[in-house]
């Protein structure tokens, strides 16, 4: 099915709400709706299985517009059709949708905390990524919004101590941070066991949380380049590619060829780069730290050659507005074959060890797994929902810049475990080392960069791409000025939480980092939250609180 007819498909569905329906791009549709209808359109969506809830972006329409808006974007390949309602300053109420489509939770939160969108029929009474001692109604993504309106507020919530301790008959609260050596990055966990038996899991992020969407607002178009190139050290190439995508599109733009290609030569580096990165993670959690240390070792290689390309090790700074400033010359070509013959070699012995290794099995084979029908269900991404026979990859669905030129090759496997993501991640680093070389053989001449404005015009766009951990959304608003009006990042990471914690519920604490592990997570990308109880005392706790359970039990 082509574009225009899945675009004809979803106007179908749609037929009863739609009163005021924009083609603002070839590959978009957007509807406005009304509050009430909602639900009915979600619903209608979601019944006739056409694709799935990529995101929800909130916009402040400004004080002298007096309204607020939330744009629910969705996807099915390339196509996406965002459902726009509108609502008063004064009465910001959206009903929730959480109960149709389980991935809106995180999304809901998300305008609830930063826009102040009253949010019906959403149970979660937690902070999600903004202190508990943040002033209530204040709203960081209002455009009226000032920083002395920030102050901290004494006697909030992070000042109420829960009267019971942390063990209540057999069952024990565990809380895992949101400083602790087993965490990369800041984040708290608190794992409710009976035993050895997660009976519950909950999660809180925000202690990495910089303000990027907000900061951006007050930067030029050429500025923000790098400020969103470092939303996330891993793949902070990808950032800056949709973000130059995105801008490039508004501005009527086509990057040249040439520059196409090694946006995806650097893009199939940082993969390996970032899928190595796991691979030793993963080992580690396992407690394999041969496996960990040897993989980390192997990453010098590619990081080794991401250095050759642009000049830097982690945030590589190759993308510029109207194409990339790093040259791949045939001295550079020739010491990136070089070190994919050597890396090829390490790949293929790693995908036997993680398939054949009876320790690393004991702890991959059979844990977390997800079917295909659960991965459509919490909205995966990436890897993760590849593992589990879900062909979703934007590559491939939605093929742009260069993987129109040089397509690759779709990786899935059905058994959804962690061994599953295991092999898909390594056998798309095989896919990563093919693409490269066709790349380096067939290099388009001509120049680096086209010419772009320094003023933006007017208008609206959505760039996806595909980052290591899946799709990745960039939600873009000019006013025709030379700062955005709003620039929205989804990353995939939060996509793909809700269904590790689910996971974690019933399953041996000592599996639980593995699980984790085994998604991908990146901390700095995303401040979320998410709640999954099986007890039948519910009860919420902020951080603080299960902070004064530990001092409190080990005091005892």
């Amino acid at each position: 099915m082509n574009i225009e007819q899945t675009l004809q498909t979803a106007e179908k569905i749609l037929a009863p709400w739609n009163k005021d329906t924009l083609r603002p791009e070839s590959n978009r549709m957007d509807m406005v709706v009304q509050t009430d209808e909602l639900r009915a359109a979600t619903n209608a969506l979601h019944d006739a299985h056409w694709g799935y809830l990529s995101a929800i972006t909130g916009l402040d329409l400004g004080v002298e517009s007096g309204q607020l808006e939330a744009l629910y974007h969705f996807c099915s390949g390339p196509v996406v059709v965002s459902l726009r309602v509108r609502v008063p300053r004064e009465n910001t109420y959206l009903p929730s949708i959480a109960d149709i489509l389980p991935p809106a939770t995180f999304f809901e939160r998300e305008l609830s905390e930063t826009l102040g969108f009253k949010i019906e029929g959403l149970d979660e009474s937690d902070r999600l990524f903004i202190p508990d001692d943040w002033p209530s109604d204040v709203y960081p993504l209002r455009s009226d919004f000032a920083v002395e309106q920030a102050a901290p507020v004494s006697g909030s919530r992070i000042d109420e101590i829960p009267e019971q301790g942390m063990l209540t008959g057999n069952t024990f609260v565990i809380p895992i941070g949101p400083q602790h050596p087993a965490l990369k990055e800041p984040g708290h966990f608190q794992f409710t066991v009976d035993g050895e038996i997660v009976t519950g899991a909950k999660m809180r992020l925000g202690y990495a949380h910089r303000g990027i969407e907000k900061a951006a607002e007050s930067r030029s178009w050429y500025q923000n380049l790098y400020l969103f190139e470092r939303v996330c050290g891993i793949c902070s190439h990808t950032h800056a590619m949709a973000y130059c995508m995105g801008v490039e599109k508004l501005a009527q733009v086509e990057a040249p060829p040439r520059a196409h290609a090694i946006r995806e030569l650097v893009a199939g580096l940082e993969r390996i780069h970032s899928h190595l990165l796991w691979l030793g993670v993963a080992a580690h959690e396992a407690g394999f730290d041969t496996l960990f240390m040897y993989s980390w070792r192997d990453r010098e290689t590619v990081m080794n050659l991401l250095e050759q390309v642009t000049g830097n090790r982690v945030n590589y700074s190759a993308n510029v507005l109207g194409g990339v400033k790093c040259e791949v010359g045939p001295e550079q070509a020739a010491k990136i074959k070089e070190g994919l013959d050597y890396l090829e070699t390490r790949i293929r012995h790693y995908l036997e060890v993680v398939t054949t290794d009876a320790m690393f099995l004991n702890r991959t084979r059979g844990i977390g797994t997800i079917t295909a029908a659960e991965a459509e269900k919490f909205g995966l991404l990436g890897p993760t929902a590849r593992a589990s026979g879900l062909m979703r990859d934007i590559r491939i669905e939605a093929p742009y810049g260069a993987y129109v030129r040089y397509p690759v090759s779709l990786v899935t496997r059905t058994n959804g475990d962690l061994e599953a993501r295991c092999e898909v991640r390594l056998e798309e680093l095989l896919v990563s080392c093919f693409a490269i070389r066709a790349i380096l053989d067939n290099m388009p001449e001509g120049p680096l960069t086209a010419r772009m404005p320094r003023k933006i015009p007017a208008g609206e766009t959505i760039a996806r791409v595909e980052a290591p951990r899946g799709e990745l959304l960039y939600f873009i608003k000019s006013n025709g000025g030379e700062t955005p009006a709003r620039i929205h990042v989804r990353t995939p990471s939060l996509c793909n939480w809700v269904s590790v914690l689910e996971k974690a519920v019933g399953r041996q604490l000592a599996d639980v980092p593995m699980l984790i592990a085994g998604m991908d997570p990146c901390f700095s990308c995303n401040d979320r939250v998410v709640t999954v109880l099986r007890t039948d005392k519910k009860e919420a706790w902020s951080w603080k609180q299960l902070r004064e359970y530990g001092i409190e039990y080990y005091r005892r």
